[in-house]
């Protein structure tokens, strides 16, 4: 490295990634960046990312929200919708990307609401928030990109008051089942790279929740949805119309990248490499 370069960290990639055409991107869909649940009747993206919403709140079943966090804001959908529905005396909205939080405090503010809604860009795996501050965490997605999830969850048993909730949708990776077959870990490997999923956070689902209990955390509610959320993602990402979107809105480059991730996503899936799960667990 030459003098004076700084090297790009994990937090430089992950936003850059999240950046790229995100003037355009914040205005579509509602804003929402999950892969969504669908359910049957499901046929268009916005509609799955709201049913996904839905489906966290209620099996959340979130009681006496004083302070709550939100990780991995995005846009602020999410956000928006979590506040609605718990009402909480505060919340506060944390993302590694600036032009999200730059696009999320002027929906807080067009709707009053830049007193009881925060957004702040931070690391989710140092906050630097006081000790015990919040009574909840929620976040949907994003902890699958922190270096490293085991961080974060180190980070949030601290901030977290006693008998505090964390509760999250994410993804899991299993390299047990990958390497069953070559070509599927390969490839399934070069997803995860591409989508900047750090190498320490490709964890099953028992790897996953056993991480949790040794950061302090008693598991209440570990649910596999992949079935939901993966075959039917992937068939709406491939299909032409979405590709061509895509390349319009983050470039030739990486909306090609995007759009064979979603075929990845539904091919790993397929093979028992990856799954979405709904955690809910208790700092003890």
């Amino acid at each position: 490295m030459q003098k004076g370069m700084k090297s790009i960290t994990h937090e430089n990639k992950v936003e850059r990634f999240y950046s790229h055409g995100s003037k355009i991107r914040a205005l579509e869909a509602g804003g929402y960046l999950s892969f969504g649940y669908w359910d049957k009747d499901t046929k268009e993206y916005f509609d799955a990312a709201e049913n996904l919403v839905n489906f966290f709140l209620e099996e959340a079943k979130i009681e006496n929200p004083e302070n709550v966090l939100d990780v991995a804001c995005g846009y602020s959908a999410e956000s928006f919708r979590f506040f609605d529905a718990i009402k909480p005396k505060e919340m506060r909205c944390i993302d590694i990307t600036q032009a999200h939080i730059d696009f999320a405090k002027k929906r807080a503010e067009q709707k009053h609401l830049e007193d009881k809604l925060k957004f702040e860009k931070k690391d989710a795996c140092q906050t630097g928030y006081q000790n015990e501050f919040f009574s909840h965490i929620v976040g949907i997605e994003g902890p699958a990109h922190f270096n490293t999830r085991a961080d974060f969850f180190k980070e949030c048993y601290r901030v977290l008051k006693h008998k505090g909730k964390l509760m999250l949708t994410d993804i899991t990776f299993d390299p047990v089942a990958a390497g069953k077959n070559y070509l599927v870990k390969k490839m399934t490997e070069l997803g995860s790279q591409h989508w900047h999923m750090p190498k320490a956070n490709w964890v099953n689902v028992d790897k996953y929740c056993e991480q949790l209990h040794q950061a302090g955390f008693k598991v209440e509610k570990c649910l596999r949805i992949g079935d939901k959320v993966f075959p039917a993602f992937a068939r709406y990402n491939t299909r032409m119309k979405s590709m061509l979107r895509a390349v319009r809105t983050r470039g030739l480059p990486l909306g090609v990248g995007l759009s064979f991730i979603s075929w990845l996503l539904g091919y790993g899936y397929r093979h028992g490499v990856i799954d979405y799960i709904f955690i809910k667990a208790e700092k003890n």
